[in-house]
């Protein structure tokens, strides 16, 4: 497996015979994207910094499928899959669940060539300052970030998630750790990927120095492979 960083919350699986993309929404580098292979594309709501119409754009060159939430608006084709929170979806031999989200759409659960792995999306515990966004509850926004991870982890049971994409967002400042912090501590990932940070790699290190017995990759551009073993 070789997991490439494409921007913000965009990566790319590379696994054996087939290609996940998840959240793309910049020009993937045509070394990453290769005939011959089937590539699957995600997204995990309709947000601009998670969904681009570009994407749609690849299916005319390879065998693209495409596995969208249900709030991005429909368009016919029959690669195209749209799904809603807390179903279920088998395709060509890869498993997929989807739970909720803090915000919009979908979170993503994946098993695929024996590989097991989770994207967030805009799964994340939006423990926002009150003072600039005076209408959030922290309190709610507690609650209901750790019911979904209840909810992930009742559904996974003893399966090891093996790979796990979570927000870390700078903007929550003292707060940005506490989703992947709290996903590492009940759901136990053998690699934590931090994603949705723009381009503010420093929460990287900062996750880094306060899990220090979780595998979390040091990265600090885009196009890079991440992950690979």
């Amino acid at each position: 497996m070789k997991i490439i960083y494409l921007h913000h919350s965009g990566f790319i699986v590379e696994l054996e015979r087939v290609t996940l993309v998840f959240d793309a929404i910049t020009n993937i580098q045509p070394q990453f994207l290769r005939k011959g292979r089937k590539n699957y594309f995600f997204v995990t709501h309709s947000h601009h910094d998670h969904f681009s119409q570009h994407i749609l754009s690849y299916g005319s060159d390879f065998d693209t499928t495409y596995i969208l939430s249900d709030d991005i608006p429909q368009k016919g084709g029959r690669n195209i899959h749209y799904i809603a929170p807390y179903q279920t979806l088998d395709l060509d031999g890869i498993h997929i669940e989807t739970f909720g989200s803090t915000d919009r759409g979908v979170s993503f659960y994946v098993e695929a060539e024996g590989r097991r792995l989770f994207h967030a999306g805009d799964l994340n515990w939006w423990d926002w300052d009150t003072e600039s966004h005076p209408n959030i509850n922290p309190q709610v926004e507690e609650r209901d970030y750790k019911a979904i991870v209840q909810r992930i982890k009742d559904q996974v049971g003893d399966k090891t998630i093996e790979v796990a994409f979570v927000p870390v967002d700078s903007r929550l400042q003292g707060s940005a750790c506490l989703a992947a912090e709290y996903f590492i501590d009940q759901l136990h990932p053998q690699v934590l990927v931090p994603m949705h940070f723009w381009e503010d790699f420093s929460v990287i290190k900062a996750l880094r120095d306060r899990v220090p017995g979780t595998q979390i990759p040091d990265f600090n551009d885009r196009n890079q492979i991440v992950y690979e073993d």
